[in-house]
């Protein structure tokens, strides 16, 4: 089956979905995540987005902010708005979804330091090495502590610190 097939009934699914059981059923969210991430992989950012910002909402409603699954459907949309080159539209959201998740889960939380990580990134490439600096530093001493000085996501946050030190000249 081509991408273009995959799409095609996924699209149709949804849709069905929607229709039968309305669009902020947990079923109807789960086909529209899964739409989403077939968009974002065919590189149809406008219409990815779009599906993930809905699933955001529905999930809002459905849960609260706050919630496991809101908070992955936020990561969801965010990774997105990354991907797609959307930096400063992705920050306000990287933000908010690492405070939600330092309040919901713990400041050493595994998916808490994904964002932290994440929001380093963003910082990183539009330029904000400092704040970016900041960031991997807390992160890699938070993941050595949780996850151990070997561990994969460890070192990962070490490279991550040293190319941005590297390009403040700093490193």
């Amino acid at each position: 089956m081509s991408r273009q097939e995959i799409i095609q009934s996924l699209e149709q699914e949804l849709a069905s979905l929607e229709q039968s059981i309305g669009d902020d059923h947990p079923d109807a969210i789960r086909a529209r995540h899964k739409l989403a991430h077939v968009y974002r992989a065919a590189r149809r950012y406008d219409e990815a987005i779009a599906l993930f910002r809905q699933n955001v909402t529905a999930c809002t409603q459905l849960f609260g902010a706050a919630h496991l699954t809101t908070l992955r459907r936020s990561s969801s949309l965010v990774n997105c708005y990354y991907a797609a080159g959307r930096y400063l539209e992705a920050i306000p959201l990287f933000e908010e979804i690492l405070i939600e998740r330092e309040s919901a889960l713990g400041d050493n939380h595994p998916d808490t330091l994904r964002s932290r990580g994440s929001l380093a990134n963003c910082y990183r490439v539009t330029g904000r090495l400092q704040d970016a600096i900041d960031l991997y530093q807390d992160t890699l001493l938070a993941r050595e502590q949780v996850l151990g000085p070997g561990h994969v996501s460890t070192e990962a946050s070490r490279r991550n610190l040293a190319r941005a030190q590297g390009e403040t000249g700093s490193g």
